[in-house]
C-alpha cells in the first residue's frame, strides 16, 4: 500500500514536470482555478504538440475551493499499465494533494515530497500551465 502511494506521488512529480523555484509566499486560493478542467492538449518548447499515449485522453484534474488537488484516476491507471503494472488501481489510495496561488500567476501543488510552483494564465474558459521546460498545458474548464 505504501509503495504505491509513493509511486502514485512520483507519477504527480513527472506528470507536474515542475521545479522548486522559490517565490514569495502569498497565501490564497486564486477562485478562478476551482472547478474542473480537462486536458485539451500541451505544446513542447517549440509549440508543436505532444503526442503521447495520454493525448486525446480528456483527463482531468480537479481544484477544489478548500484547496484541494485530484489527479483523474483513469491517468494514474493508464500510467500504471503504461509502466507494466496490470494490477487494479486502489482508488482509496490515490492521495489527494493541496494548492494554492502563492503570487500573481504562479501556483503552488503540495505533496508529500514537497511544493512545486507552475505559472498560470486564462485565455477565456481555457486554463493554461506553464512549465519551466517550455511546454504548456492547456485545460478546458468543464460546466
Amino acid at each position: 500500500m505504501k509503495s504505491k502511494i509513493s509511486f502514485l506521488l512520483i507519477i504527480l512529480s513527472i506528470f507536474l514536470s515542475i521545479n522548486n523555484d522559490c517565490f514569495p509566499q502569498k497565501k490564497e486560493l486564486d477562485l478562478k482555478i476551482v472547478g474542473k478542467w480537462e486536458l485539451l492538449f500541451s505544446k513542447d518548447i517549440e509549440g508543436k504538440l505532444v503526442k503521447n499515449e495520454f493525448s486525446g485522453k480528456g483527463y482531468i484534474e480537479t481544484f477544489t475551493k478548500s484547496g484541494q488537488f485530484m489527479i483523474d484516476p483513469n491517468y494514474l491507471r493508464d500510467d500504471m499499465k503504461r509502466n507494466g503494472i496490470n494490477e487494479p488501481l486502489d482508488y482509496a489510495s490515490i492521495p489527494t494533494f493541496s494548492w494554492k496561488s502563492i503570487s500573481d500567476g504562479v501556483l503552488e501543488i503540495q505533496t508529500g515530497q514537497g511544493n512545486q510552483q507552475i505559472r498560470y494564465g486564462f485565455s477565456g474558459d481555457t486554463l493554461v500551465f506553464g512549465y519551466p521546460n517550455g511546454n504548456t498545458k492547456y485545460l478546458l474548464k468543464r460546466k
